[in-house]
């Protein structure tokens, strides 16, 4: 979303959010602490691009077994438009594969998490 941010602190682990947009005055009290600290206290967490999000739901219909909702998943995904609300509605007339998905889904961005950490030097211990 335009004009929201989100950042890391290291020191707190706390994720914050900045509103650049309409801020307010804590908006702008954290504006404040962000720049003093950009990159040693504060990283900007980067947000997940839409062809990140398209490939992991082009990767998931490709293990789902059911083959007329896995047709119905790959045609949804060959739209030109509403791509990830029509592949979401196709999904959502199978409840099991509906939470399969969300599943996947987080383990994807908790693997993208995970790089994004270590490209910025940190080392995790994942449990």
């Amino acid at each position: 979303m335009d004009g929201i941010d989100f950042f890391l602190n290291i020191e707190t682990g706390e994720i914050v959010t900045l509103n650049s947009f309409d801020p307010d005055d804590a908006d702008k009290e954290l504006s404040e602490m962000i720049d003093e600290g950009f990159n040693e206290v504060y990283f900007r967490i980067p947000c997940r691009e839409s062809h990140e999000g398209y490939r992991d739901m082009s990767d998931f219909a490709e293990t789902v077994v059911n083959e007329q909702l896995r047709n119905k998943l790959v045609h949804a995904l060959n739209g030109s438009k509403k791509i990830f609300r029509k592949f979401k509605d196709a999904l959502a007339s199978d409840e099991q594969e509906l939470e399969r998905y969300y599943h996947f889904v987080e383990v994807r961005n908790r693997e993208r998490v995970i790089q994004w950490l270590e490209s910025k030097g940190f080392c995790l211990e994942v449990k």
